[in-house]
């Protein structure tokens, strides 16, 4: 995870999400968001699919107990957490894999779990990111990005949305769109440079971003989408 998807997605917390929330996290991951979550004071249970995952999870609660719960779970499928039943619901990774009848099974069990007028948000991958992600420098690889576009990538093992399709599934659901951002703009494109600027540069950059991360114009162009929605 790059410092200022980071960055911005917890900018985005700090905004949106109520203060001493009940979160579920369901694609936690190895935590990263779920034990800072933790520490400011929010009650948290992390899940992910992954064993391994829940495993690092572990260790790292067992150095620091912070989070009410952990353990290996589908977020497609229903876990032992009562309806309606948590503040904020996260679903910030498994988009970038499912199809869409799985999507929909994920959203369904998230809308489960979720509060009246609670909090979900969910991650994506941007589609015309990503077929610019694939160009080499010397743009000689143009019929597998031609393929790559005419077959919306069917060959990876990851799923690319545009912004206006993750906006189709919320309004299908009808739940109400509170921000729509690119978390991580541009910087696939910049990753060497970005690493290497002093505090001051980086801060002025991260400035720029946070004022234009939710602009129509570059938000297909961001790598990793985030919408955050309420029901």
């Amino acid at each position: 995870m790059k410092r200022n998807e980071w960055l911005t997605t917890m900018y985005y917390f700090n905004r949106v999400l109520p203060p001493h929330s009940r979160i579920f996290d369901g694609c936690a991951g190895t935590g990263n968001y779920a034990f800072e979550l933790a520490r400011r004071g929010n009650a948290v249970i992390a899940s992910d699919i992954v064993p391994r995952n829940v495993d690092i999870m572990r260790q790292k609660q067992m150095q620091k107990p912070l989070l009410d719960d952990i353990f290996v779970g589908d977020i497609c499928e229903m876990n032992p957490y009562e309806d309606h039943s948590f503040d904020v619901v996260l679903c910030m990774g498994a988009f970038y894999h499912l199809e869409e009848k799985a999507r929909n099974m994920a959203l369904e069990q998230c809308l489960r779990l979720l509060k009246k007028n609670g909090v979900l948000v969910i991650s994506y991958i941007n589609f015309m990111a990503a077929l610019h992600l694939n160009l080499n420098v010397k743009l000689e690889n143009m019929g597998d990005v031609l393929k790559f576009y005419s077959t919306r990538g069917e060959d990876d093992p990851f799923t690319y949305l545009l912004p206006e399709e993750i906006e189709k599934t919320a309004h299908d659901h009808q739940l109400k769109i509170l921000h729509h951002l690119t978390s991580d703009g541009t910087a696939y494109m910049r990753g060497e440079q970005l690493n290497n600027l002093s505090k001051e540069s980086f801060d002025q950059y991260m400035k720029l971003h946070l004022e234009t991360c939710e602009y129509k114009y570059i938000l297909g162009y961001g790598l990793h989408g985030l919408i955050i929605l309420t029901a």
